[in-house]
């Protein structure tokens, strides 16, 4: 099943909505799990802990979640069956999976201001659904079929879109773009020349966005739920 919902700001964290639960925050990266023990220091949450480790393999303990939720993390499992297979032991039975993944490209303004780059960049098959990435779950049934082969069942899909604020302005924008994780392997496969010709690009191209003070692009994504058998 397939549906539109409209994205929006959740006012607390999950760790904030467990009340007298607790959560685990997992992620291979150590400055992501530092900045997100920061963050739940400066808002003084107590009931969250965080560990190093790549969910596909993670020992978790059988059972011992009601919830597993991602924002854009689950899309680069080597072996996703495996992984979401993985997560799905370490909820309860009957217990609850949400996460957030790339859309098609086609309807986010951000990659479409990338493409501008492919006679630049070495771009290849960035982008395409199913193909290595942060694209590989674009395809709604193909996500489907491999949330059912992990064990999980009453799976759905939603479209969400929103507008985001990517930088004050084009030249702030497109360095944003160019120095994060996408951009930096992009870029890391060119010389100087070709990196600049790149950046002044991507600039002219996210020019028309500018806004008083900001630069806002539409992002689309799929909100994908499921649950473990009872």
């Amino acid at each position: 099943m397939r549906g539109r919902a409209r994205c929006r700001q959740v006012p607390r964290s999950p760790a904030g909505r467990a009340g007298s639960g607790r959560a685990l925050g997992l992620d291979l990266s150590a400055p992501m799990l530092a900045r997100a023990r920061e963050s739940a220091r400066r808002e003084d949450i107590g009931n969250a802990t965080f560990e190093q480790g790549d969910a596909q393999v993670h020992t978790f303990a059988p059972g011992a979640f009601d919830v597993a939720i991602s924002r854009f993390g689950v899309m680069f499992f080597a072996d996703p069956v495996a992984a979401f297979a993985n997560i799905g032991r370490a909820l309860r039975p009957g217990g609850r999976m949400a996460f957030v993944c790339g859309a098609e490209a086609g309807r986010n303004e951000w990659l479409q201001a990338i493409a501008a780059l492919r006679d630049i960049l070495p771009m290849g098959d960035f982008g395409a659904p199913g193909s290595p990435g942060m694209f590989s779950l674009a395809d709604p049934d193909r996500t489907s079929a491999v949330l059912s082969a992990a064990g999980f069942e009453h799976i759905d899909t939603a479209r969400v879109e929103a507008l985001g604020t990517w930088g004050q302005g084009a030249d702030d924008a497109a360095a944003f773009l160019l120095d994060s994780g996408p951009g930096r392997h992009l870029t890391s496969r060119v010389g100087q020349e070709l990196q600049d010709r790149a950046r002044r690009t991507l600039t002219d191209t996210l020019r028309p966005h500018e806004q008083p003070g900001t630069l806002r692009l539409r992002s689309t994504a799929w909100l994908v739920t499921a649950t473990r058998p009872e």
